[in-house]
Order: structure tokens, then C-alpha cells, then sequence
């Protein structure tokens, strides 16, 4: 068996498991690794992805009947950064039924030049260009195409700054409007899902792309008293949702997807993402709620993150976020199918529903912690058993922590 820890995701995509990316892993975990030898037997594979920290990110929408404003249109506003040297994009996926022409869209750029209408029709753009004529912006739509089966609309924007010549859109409030115009092929239950890709410097790189994200005034960001909100207000009726902002790469059936809790309290660390995620075409529901689990991501809420091994020997760093969470339970279940357990997503999530109880009630709702949280004790300390091993000159060599001891 192989247990493969993939610490990455992203925040577009159609979130229903027909991404490329997902079905490149989900291939992986359903046995695309056979060996091509007749009658070997298939190799079993665990793939662990981290649920994303894009829960406070305002990077999701969700556009319904009862976001809906009282012009019968939907309004995001789109705050894109100073300084991003990349590409920002949206992407709005169209209900399934949605057929050609019933929905359309259009952008503003900051100072109030306006786009023209773009129909959900194939071949169908516009460019938002500055006062020389150059394009500083694109709206464009893609007609549905298989497996996704959804029409999809992309902006792109192009970045703010650059050291090169480069043709630059303004920073500041972008505005998306979008509205239904035939009312009759519209259904109650027709939902516009909206993500902006991601769209960060990762640490260590030069600087390049700062993330945008949305600033409508009616998403409540804090509670009464201050606290970041990690949960959307069950009367909201803002576009802007936490709900749904699982990783692009999380959302197909086999993947173990892991959240990030913080350990001191037991709650949940408020970047953590949350489901559900979208059905596919003719599912019922979706194949999964959102994480399958959660783990330590965490200390405390003020002290970030956990203890991990640095680049040069000796060193560590503080890191966090689900991509921590995520190799944490990687390695218990490896543990785990090493003692023969099957280390399977059910397996984790009956884990999780075991563990639960260590942490202080109530549990987290099932779209941000799957099965519930998992409590696995990595001890950080000097190695205790030493394993020799001969080396080229005929002594022996026994490793420890800060290098190696050397005996002749």
C-alpha cells in the first residue's frame, strides 16, 4: 500500500469531482498504479489532500433566489489588490439546466467603465479596454463541454503592476453584475457558484500575485464582539459564503480530505474550509459534504501553528493550515494499514467519530470536520533507537537527530 500526502489546493473549479486535476486523482486512489504485469496484483492507494484555508478568504458566492437583490440581478464587488503582478480570475458555473442565453453578465472597473452584456451563448466576450484602447479586462463564456456539463463564465483581469511593460488594469473595486433573463427556465432551486482562483506569493518567493476577493457590505465578517465569524449567519442573505470553499482538488469520492483544528480549544481553526461541494449532472447529492476529518493545524489561538522540521539541519519552523493537518493523518494511516486497518476514507471518518469525544464539546457541523476531530500525539524529541548501517569505508554510521555520529 502507498499513502500519498499531496499538501496543495486551489480555489476555483467546478467542484463537483469532474476538475482535471481531481480526476487525475481519483484515477491514483482507483488503481491507475496496477503494475503492467499479468496477474500482479493491484496496489492499494491513499491520497491525502488538505480541505484549504480559504474559509475567511471571501472567495466563494453563491448566487440564488435569496441572494438575489430587489432588481431581479445579482451585484459582487470584486476588490482587486495593488501590486498584483498576475492574472486575477473569476469563474461563475452555470446551473446544469441553464440553456443558452437565460443568464448574462457584465464588469465595471474602478472610475465606472462598463463592459457590455455577455450572454450565456457560445462564442460569446467582451473586453474592457483603458483610454488607449489597450484590453484590461476580459468576460467571456464557455458553453458546457463534458464530464462538467455546466456553461461557465471567466473573467480575467490583468495584473496591477509589473516591472516589464505590461498593460495594467487599475487596482481597486471591480463590480460583476448578473441577472437571469428568462425567468420561466430559471428553477427556485438554480444556484450560480462563483470562486476566484487563487492567487498568492507562497512563502520564500519573490513577490507576484496578491489574492482578490469580494467586498460586498452586506457579508458579516465578525460576531457581536469582535471575533472573526467562521460560520455564515443562518439569516444572511449576502452572496458572499464560507460555505462551499472547499479546495478545487478536494472534491471527488476516494481523496482523504483533512481539516485543521486548533488543539488547546478543539474548534476548528477559522481558515479551514468548509463544504458541501456541487453534485455532479443527474446525482442526487454530492459525493461528499466537505472533510473527512479534522487534525491538529494549530496550538492555540495564539500561538499559529505547529512545530515542523526546517530546510537546514537542526532547524524548525512554525507552520499552519490544513496543509499541516493533512500529512499529520497521512502518517496514521499509514500506522494505521500497517497494523492492517484498511486506512480508507471510512476508516478515518469512523477515527474521527471515535476520537471526537478527547476534544471539548460541541462537535463541529459535519461540513467543516467529516467524521469529527482526530487527536494523533507526534512526539518531536532526539531519536531513541539509533539503526546502524554500513558505509563505503567499511565503518558504521548511526543516524541522529542534528546529523550523523560517525564511529570507526
Amino acid at each position: 500500500p502507498v499513502v500519498c500526502n499531496f499538501s496543495y489546493g486551489n480555489f476555483d473549479g467546478p467542484h463537483d469531482g469532474t476538475d482535471k486535476i481531481e480526476r487525475l486523482i481519483e484515477s491514483y486512489c482507483v488503481g491507475a498504479l496496477t503494475p503492467p504485469v499479468h496477474g500482479s496484483p493491484k496496489q492499494d492507494v491513499r491520497v491525502l489532500l488538505p480541505a484549504g484555508n480559504g474559509n475567511l478568504a471571501r472567495i466563494h458566492a453563491e448566487l440564488n433566489d435569496k441572494t438575489r437583490s430587489r432588481d431581479d440581478k445579482w451585484t459582487l464587488d470584486l476588490m482587486v489588490l495593488p501590486d498584483d503582478r498576475t492574472v486575477s480570475t473569476v469563474q461563475m458555473w452555470m446551473p446544469y439546466n441553464a440553456s443558452q442565453g437565460v443568464v448574462r453578465a457584465r464588469i465595471s472597473a474602478p472610475g465606472g467603465a462598463k463592459s457590455g452584456w455577455v450572454r450565456a451563448s457560445k462564442g460569446n466576450y467582451q473586453s474592457l479596454q483603458n483610454g488607449a484602447g489597450h484590453e484590461i479586462a476580459r468576460l467571456s463564456y464557455t458553453v458546457p463541454h463534458m464530464p462538467t456539463c455546466r456553461g461557465l463564465f471567466t473573467l480575467s483581469i490583468n495584473p496591477t503592476f509589473s516591472l516589464e511593460p505590461h498593460v495594467l488594469a487599475p487596482a481597486g473595486r471591480w463590480t460583476i453584475e448578473v441577472e437571469v433573463t428568462e425567468r420561466q427556465k430559471w428553477r427556485p432551486d438554480d444556484v450560480i457558484q462563483v470562486w476566484i482562483a487563487r492567487d498568492e506569493t507562497l512563502p520564500g518567493f519573490k513577490p507576484g500575485g496578491r489574492q482578490a476577493h469580494f467586498d460586498n457590505a452586506d457579508y458579516q465578517r465578525f460576531d457581536r464582539i469582535g471575533a472573526p465569524l467562521a460560520h455564515d449567519p443562518a439569516d444572511s442573505r449576502s452572496p458572499v459564503r464560507r460555505a462551499g470553499t472547499l479546495s478545487g482538488f478536494a472534491c471527488d469520492e476516494s481523496p482523504l480530505v483533512i481539516a485543521a483544528l486548533t488543539q488547546s480549544n478543539g474548534r476548528l481553526s477559522d481558515y479551514s474550509s468548509a463544504g458541501p461541494i456541487c453534485p455532479k449532472r443527474d446525482a442526487p447529492v454530492p459525493v461528499r459534504t466537505g472533510p473527512d476529518a479534522a487534525a491538529k493545524g494549530d496550538d492555540s489561538p495564539v500561538l499559529r501553528g505547529v512545530l515542523s522540521a526546517g530546510s537546514r539541519s537542526g532547524s524548525f519552523v512554525r507552520m499552519n493550515g490544513t496543509s499541516v493537518a493533512a500529512p499529520r493523518v497521512a502518517r496514521f494511516a499509514a500506522d494505521g494499514i500497517a497494523s492492517g486497518a484498511a486506512g480508507d476514507r471510512q476508516w478515518i471518518w469512523n477515527q474521527a467519530e471515535i476520537q471526537d469525544p478527547n476534544f471539548p464539546p460541541p462537535k463541529p457541523p459535519e461540513t467543516r470536520t467529516g467524521g469529527g476531530r482526530l487527536d494523533i500525539d507526534v512526539r518531536l524529541g532526539p531519536i531513541r533507537r539509533r539503526l546502524p548501517f554500513r558505509d563505503g569505508a567499511g565503518g558504521s554510521r548511526s543516524n541522529g537527530v542534528n546529523g550523523n555520529s560517525r564511529r570507526g
